[in-house]
């Protein structure tokens, strides 16, 4: 974990000079990657986090075996450390690998499988299986565990006085994301208006959530559509996410202006937790006036920039967050796909062109809708998801080619595409359907443990 930063900010300034550190040379671009999964026992419950069989359990043998250095709140492990790579939990105990960032899909791939084999290793002997799924398809919120995490048990308490799904994202969804470099300002909102104008074609390629409480919701993946009443207060971003004309500064006032969460602190024996706020608080009022005597850190504002929930998130690199867990065979596709059409500038600038961007006629909003509920099946007037899914596959395939002609590495990085191109040729069942063909089977969430 990085030292803490104590000094107190002098202007606000300093959160927008925080995002553009992140700046670097193209030729020195890397990818990272989070993938979460749900961990369930031998009966197909969800692991608690205490326990014989636990993600205690399995946090413990991964730091012993494999090297991993935990790092404890109150005394409990609650996350590995490693080479610059991380293993965290969410609220309800989804088991979260933040990989490393790497120039390559093909060294993505070799960690993805590294930390397969660790956590077969640490497992495979206590039953342990792990569900690759975007929500837990059986499970009720009472059912499931939670994780001892001070700061999720803040958020347990507010998030149902903001919004309708709050509960139903921390404890019931997995995602995997993709993390991307930007060498500027103009370039970084270039990527983000990108990535906002891709989230329908990427949530119809990888859904992967049509059933909640064991019936169907009417959704090809209802994770994608729970985030649209999460808190429209750190969520929506619309007023300037298809904007030309947006800069880094107004994506650093919107999360200026948000809602604080949680409130970091150092507790009395040096150990670090998080306090709720004593009354609803901005970023910019705490700036302004304080909390109890407190001046904002450049940590207070990280914080604060991680729990803001937007399609695709900016802090120091961009992150984009729109997409269901899918299989591990196809995981490495989301990264290829980024890879090829964000750091190629050709690729880039005509999937901006497919995706109609500056165009104020589409209803974007509805058009993400669409995708969560008919993926690649939906269709908008002048706008053919399946089609325009294609062409972007096409696209980063290209975009890939021309970046490991020019680089001399990565030839072989197009081929995680194929899982992709499959679904929308019609040789492969979306995930979504390969899921309810699973659940069907019976043994409940037993029928979608991933193969070893």
């Amino acid at each position: 974990m990085a030292a803490k930063d104590l000094k107190p900010l002098e202007t606000l300034t300093e959160c927008l000079d925080w995002v553009l550190s992140g700046q670097r040379d193209p030729a020195q671009f890397k990818i990272g990657s989070e993938y979460e999964r749900l961990a369930i026992n031998a009966a197909g419950q969800p692991l608690p986090y205490d326990g014989e069989v636990s993600i205690r359990t399995l946090l413990e043998r991964l730091a012993t075996r494999h090297g991993w250095q935990p790092y404890l709140e109150a005394g409990r492990p609650i996350a590995l450390f490693r080479n610059g790579a991380s293993i965290s939990l969410e609220p309800a105990g989804q088991f979260e690998l933040s990989g490393n960032a790497f120039a390559t899909v093909a060294e993505m791939r070799a960690e993805l499988q590294q930390h397969l084999a660790e956590v077969r290793d640490v497992s495979e002997d206590l039953g342990v299986r792990l569900c690759s799924v975007g929500l837990n398809p059986l499970s009720t919120l009472a059912d499931v565990p939670k994780m001892p995490k001070g700061r999720y048990d803040i958020m347990r308490a507010l998030l149902p006085k903001v919004g309708g799904h709050g509960l139903h994202m921390m404890h019931l969804t997995c995602t995997v994301q993709a993390n991307l470099d930007f060498s500027s300002g103009e370039e970084a909102m270039e990527m983000m208006r990108l990535g906002h104008l891709l989230s329908p074609i990427l949530i119809a390629l990888f859904a992967n959530s049509p059933i909640l409480f064991g019936k169907e919701t009417g959704y090809a993946t209802y994770r994608a559509h729970l985030w649209t009443d999460v808190d429209a207060s750190h969520c929506d971003v619309s007023r300037f996410a298809f904007d030309q004309s947006a800069t880094v500064g107004d994506y650093v006032n919107w999360v200026i202006d948000a809602p604080m969460y949680v409130l970091g602190v150092t507790r009395e024996d040096g150990s670090h937790g998080f306090d709720p706020l004593p009354t609803p608080t901005t970023f910019r009022t705490f700036f302004e006036r304080g909390i109890g005597g407190r001046r904002p850190t450049i940590d207070d504002w990280e914080l604060h920039a991680s729990t803001v929930f937007p399609d695709v998130r900016l802090k120091r690199y961009l992150e984009l967050r729109q997409t269901d867990i899918v299989p591990p065979d196809a995981l490495p596709a989301l990264p290829a796909l980024t890879k090829g059409l964000f750091y190629d500038v050709t690729a880039r600038r005509a999937a901006l062109a497919a995706l109609r961007d500056g165009d104020a006629s589409i209803d974007r909003a509805q058009l993400r809708d669409l995708a969560c509920r008919e993926a690649l099946d939906g269709y908008a007037p002048r706008f053919d998801l399946r089609e325009t899914a294609e062409e972007i596959l096409r696209l980063a395939r290209e975009g890939l080619g021309r970046l490991a002609k020019a680089s001399g590495q990565d030839r072989d990085a197009a081929t995680a595409l194929e899982p992709l191109e499959a679904i929308c040729e019609g040789e492969a069942l979306p995930f979504y359907e390969r899921t309810r063909q699973k659940l069907a089977k019976g043994n409940g969430l037993l029928a979608l443990a991933d193969e070893w």
